[in-house]
């Protein structure tokens, strides 16, 4: 089973669209850092991923204060702009065989993808969960169009011919 090392981005957008339950349906082993889950700062986001924990369906790596020094020089090494946090992601997603960091952030995955880490973004989620038949396509055109409005980051031409595709493929049927 694939595993996945989230970003915050990824959390919260599902999150806000009402996927999160769907994305953690999905055929995979999701893994974060502990500065991840404390950049959610949202009471209700937090409350969600809380439970995703207590049920042992989010595993978080926990970094003692011992390897801070560590944790840190890797953030210099990674160099460029680059949070801290983000630099965990990828220390982390380093340490696990043949793992894939979700994010939707530019610095951390190119800074990823130089050391040879997979690395995608929500639209590989969305793809994902078409695939995987936990949403219609109808729905995943709808829930798209729903995150676009509030991440306009996200590219739009991959996001309109997700759209158009999915939209087309329920009317053909």
């Amino acid at each position: 089973m694939e595993i996945v090392v989230n970003d915050t981005n990824i959390f919260l957008d599902l999150y806000d669209i009402g996927l999160l339950d769907k994305f953690f349906q999905l055929p995979i082993r999701v893994h974060t850092v502990d500065l991840v889950i404390n950049e959610i700062t949202r009471p209700n986001q937090m409350q969600a991923i809380r439970l995703l924990i207590d049920k042992g369906m989010l595993v978080v790596k926990d970094y003692p204060a011992t390897t801070i020094p560590d944790l840190f020089q890797f953030n210099i090494e990674c160099g460029g702009n680059l949070t801290f946090t983000d630099s965990t992601v990828i220390y982390y997603a380093r340490s696990l065989a043949d793992s894939r960091i979700l994010t939707g952030d530019r610095q951390l995955r190119n800074r990823a993808e130089q050391r040879g880490i997979k690395v995608s973004g929500i639209l590989y989620v969305f793809d994902q969960l078409v695939e995987q038949g936990l949403l219609s396509p109808a729905i995943a055109a709808q829930k798209l169009s729903e995150l676009f409005k509030i991440n306009t980051r996200l590219p739009k031409s991959d996001v309109e011919t997700r759209i158009e595709k999915w939209g087309s493929l329920q009317i053909a049927k």
